[in-house]
């Protein structure tokens, strides 16, 4: 999945359209899987505009959550084994 760097600078008036044009592809994959994997078109568009809500109020809350103090890439951390079939 590869989004296109933006050709235009952010005043000019055809870049919110060159930014949708480069992320439909990468929609489009996102549906395709979620179709093979048993999830309706209408059902998956639902559940992606829901997510796009959430990271919406989310980013409005906190614009760069990275910046926040403590904060760490959670890729980084050992796995945890505080789960209940971990002992076992």
């Amino acid at each position: 999945m590869t989004v296109q760097a933006p050709k235009h600078q952010a005043s000019h008036p055809d870049r919110d359209l060159q930014c949708q044009e480069s992320i439909e592809p990468a929609m489009h994959e996102i549906l395709a899987d979620a179709n093979m994997h048993g999830w309706g078109t209408n059902e998956t568009m639902n559940a992606m505009e829901e997510v796009l809500k959430h990271l919406r109020l989310a980013y409005a809350e906190d614009p760069d959550p990275a910046e926040d103090a403590g904060v760490t890439n959670l890729n980084d951390q050992e796995p945890s084994n505080d789960w209940p079939a971990a002992n076992q």
